[in-house]
């Protein structure tokens, strides 16, 4: 796959992110790190940048060194997670709970002695996901285990990682790779690196459906790539047929912001009906779609009306999101939050 064949390998591959890669060479260059928290939007290379400093700093040795925690696994599956992963086994218990092994995990795991290296790196992606109650753990083992260990943690809600974390941490920000221009630079080296021409409107088009997200853009221009003839010229229509099937619920989700927006009640009812229903689309998965999209939709027509308006329809979803919390039918807020909107957006629409 081209997403990791072109993964950066090295902190000088990194692009879109000269600042936070020249402050971490600093430290490698004197052979050491602080705790970090690497926070921006999904897909500005923030795992990439991981795995290029422990190969940077720790070479032929870095898998050793260096463990990956991908917390959404852990808080999704629990037991069955630790249980089947053959790093933890040791670890693992069954008369204990999910959060007690997860606990004693981390503790020993960063009390190691590392291989051929002062220190060893516990990479947390997803950070924000941890519980309370184990980032507070975290705080005691990161101070206990400072010789032998450096924490990691990357999230997209930097707020999600409790202060005493943070406070402990080298704050670096990602921007998206869209502001910083280097979307652009990298699609194309990559287009002609496989040998691929790309038009100007289906590179435009490829960043509007990617949004920032390298993984996604990549992947995309991969899939659009193969579906083509020998020699292939990647247009506009390409990227768009691509996309459609890549992004099923995405696009979806703004069919149903549209219908909200124009007042269709039925019709937004029986299509949120075949989704969730037929489809199988869950409450929580869609509501993260409708809140990409409708944040989407209103930064490209954003004045203060309409920032005030985007303030109102973030409370409808908040108050979506808490509902479905302890919710048994999930579609009965979704809906209401739809009618919400409607009512909030009023006769205009964007």
């Amino acid at each position: 796959m081209w997403t990791e064949e072109y993964r950066p390998k090295r902190l000088d591959d990194i692009v879109g992110h000269d600042t936070v890669v020249k402050r971490l060479q600093g430290f490698v260059k004197e052979r050491t790190i602080p705790n970090l928290v690497l926070w921006g939007p999904k897909g500005t290379g923030k795992t990439s940048l991981a795995y290029a400093l422990a190969k940077e700093l720790y070479g032929e040795f870095y898998d050793e060194n260096l463990m990956h925690i991908e917390t959404a696994d852990f808080v999704e599956q629990g037991k069955k997670w630790l249980k089947e992963n053959k790093r933890f086994k040791f670890f693992y218990n069954e008369h204990k709970s999910a959060l007690i092994i997860f606990k004693e995990m981390i503790r020993e795991y960063a009390a190691l002695a590392p291989i051929n290296a002062s220190f060893k790196l516990l990479f947390f992606s997803n950070a924000d996901l941890l519980p309370v109650n184990a980032q507070q753990a975290l705080r005691r083992i990161m101070e206990r285990s400072n010789k032998t260990c450096r924490f990691i943690f990357s999230t997209t809600k930097p707020a999600g990682i409790i202060p005493a974390l943070r406070s402990r941490c080298l704050n670096l920000h990602f921007r998206s790779l869209d502001k910083s221009g280097a979307m652009e630079l990298l699609m194309r080296s990559i287009a002609d690196e496989e040998g691929v021409n790309i038009t100007n409107r289906g590179l435009k088009t490829l960043k509007e459906y990617s949004r920032g997200d390298a993984g996604a853009a990549i992947t995309i221009l991969e899939a659009a790539a193969t579906a083509a003839s020998s020699a292939p010229t990647i247009n506009e229509q390409r990227i768009e047929d691509v996309a459609q099937n890549a992004f099923f619920q995405r696009s979806k989700a703004e069919e149903l912001i549209d219908l909200a927006f124009e007042g269709r009640y039925k019709d937004l009812r029986a299509r949120l009906e075949f989704l969730m229903r037929e489809e199988r689309i869950g409450g929580k998965e869609l509501l993260a779609e409708i809140h990409e999209s409708l944040r989407w939709k209103m930064k490209r027509a954003m004045t203060n009306d309409e920032s005030k308006l985007f303030a109102r329809l973030v409370v409808c979803e908040g108050e979506a999101d808490l509902r479905l919390c302890t919710s048994i039918n999930t579609m009965i807020h979704i809906e209401e939050m739809f009618v919400n909107i409607s009512k909030a957006v009023g006769p205009r629409s964007l």
